[in-house]
């Protein structure tokens, strides 16, 4: 049995973003707490470090 819940959208991309088995497959941001991909959040990371 998959546990699959639909939490939100990715707010850069698009993508739906799930909770699988009680753990969030997206990341949640501190600064404003907006829902991101893993893919999304990495870029936006190395272009703040940049």
């Amino acid at each position: 049995m998959i546990l699959e819940e639909l939490v939100g959208f990715c707010s850069q991309c698009g993508k739906p973003i799930h909770c699988l088995h009680g753990f969030l497959n997206g990341i949640v941001s501190d600064e404003k707490e907006t829902l991101y991909c893993f893919q999304c959040y990495e870029e936006k990371e190395e272009a703040k470090s940049s």
